[in-house]
């Protein structure tokens, strides 16, 4: 036996709860997913900001070098001080350069020698060191040069000079004294005051010391 209003009222509430299961699932889907999808965003940015945390103490832990240019906090003032001690030592390595130049000794000039022949001459009476130089046509640093070890002091007999002599020339026949000093180029008298000579005389076999002018 059939009860019409039994069905009636089961077919008619059937909609309204097809419609609240409905509800209820989308209801549960929807925080599902927000707690799916949303909670481990949430988590991660959390987890990122305590890092971000942890860098920022770790690099403010760490001691940071600061290099400071030393010329910047240079003032003006003190820039010109600087400057100025700068150029009284450079004035003053200068001077020190200067005077030790100035106390150099010299480098001793080698005093050119003439041309000829070397002889020794022993010092006669009424010469001096002066006088010989002259006689043979040398000048006295040239003398002195070629004998270092003499004194200016010379002594009759004692005194050894080397001097330069153009030749020594043994008189032959017919050698007067003009024709022996137009053969070496010289002046009768240089041959004369070598030699001695107060007179135009020659002896055959006589050796005359012939000078260099």
């Amino acid at each position: 036996m059939k009860i019409p209003f039994l069905k009636e009222s089961s077919s008619a509430n059937l909609p309204i709860i097809t419609l609240l299961i409905l509800l209820a699932t989308l209801f549960g889907l929807v925080l599902v997913g927000y707690e799916h999808f949303m909670g481990p965003k949430t988590e991660e940015l959390v987890k990122a900001e305590k890092l971000e945390l942890e860098d920022d103490e770790v690099l403010m832990e760490q001691p940071v070098s600061i290099i400071t240019d030393s010329s910047s906090n240079i003032s003006p003032s003190d820039s010109s001080a600087v400057k100025d001690s700068a150029q009284k030592a450079e004035l003053a390595l200068e001077a020190q350069k200067q005077e030790a130049e100035a106390q150099k000794i010299p480098e001793e000039v080698k005093t050119p020698l003439p041309e000829g022949k070397e002889h020794t001459y022993v010092v006669e009476k009424g010469e001096t060191f002066n006088g010989v130089a002259n006689r043979f046509g040398l000048t006295v640093d040239q003398l002195k040069s070629m004998n270092p070890g003499v004194s200016s002091d010379v002594k009759v007999g004692i005194t050894r000079l080397k001097v330069k002599i153009k030749a020594i020339h043994t008189v032959g026949p017919g050698d007067v004294l003009r024709v022996v000093a137009e053969k070496y180029k010289v002046s009768k008298k240089s041959i004369m005051d070598v030699n001695h000579k107060k007179e135009d005389i020659t002896l055959r076999g006589e050796q005359l010391i012939i000078p260099l002018k």
